[in-house]
């Protein structure tokens, strides 16, 4: 680092000059966290087991949270369309896995679940299972959804 604010240099015939920008007192002082400030960092990304809770990425580039809803984990399989998500949801309710399926492609080829990144594949799989709407393997998920 220079002394100072301002950096010249001869690179070949051209001679670069660099400003540079060096924090504040107060914002040095800012930055730094008391020990109190860690604690409650580091419980609020632990849940109430001690596991850390971690985002999720989606196949299309969103984050998932640990305390999101059914309904809002959906949403982007959806099209973000909080109606279809909610009939979904309503029509699959107590429905067997193999009608489930079903479902799922027929919403597929009328465009109400979003193929892209094969998201009825593995997202909408994991999301289901993980909400103990669907029981069964993904092996048998990916066998019957095409």
């Amino acid at each position: 680092m220079p002394s100072d604010d301002r950096d010249i240099r001869l690179e070949g015939e051209e001679a670069i000059y660099r400003e540079y920008a060096y924090p504040s007192k107060k914002e040095q002082g800012a930055g730094e966290k008391g020990q109190e400030d860690r604690n409650e960092e580091h419980e609020d990304r632990y849940n109430e087991r001690g596991q850390e809770e971690q985002l999720l990425l989606t196949d299309h580039g969103e984050y998932i949270e640990p305390g999101m809803s059914v309904e809002e984990k959906l949403s982007p399989i959806f099209y973000n369309n909080e109606e279809n998500v909610r009939q979904f949801l309503k029509e699959i309710n107590g429905m067997p896995a193999n009608d489930i399926t079903d479902l799922v492609n027929r919403w597929v080829q009328d465009k109400r679940i979003s193929d892209y990144g094969y998201s009825r594949k593995g997202e909408l799989w994991a999301i289901l299972y993980d909400e103990g709407l669907y029981d069964k393997s993904r092996q048998n998920w990916n066998r019957r959804v095409f």
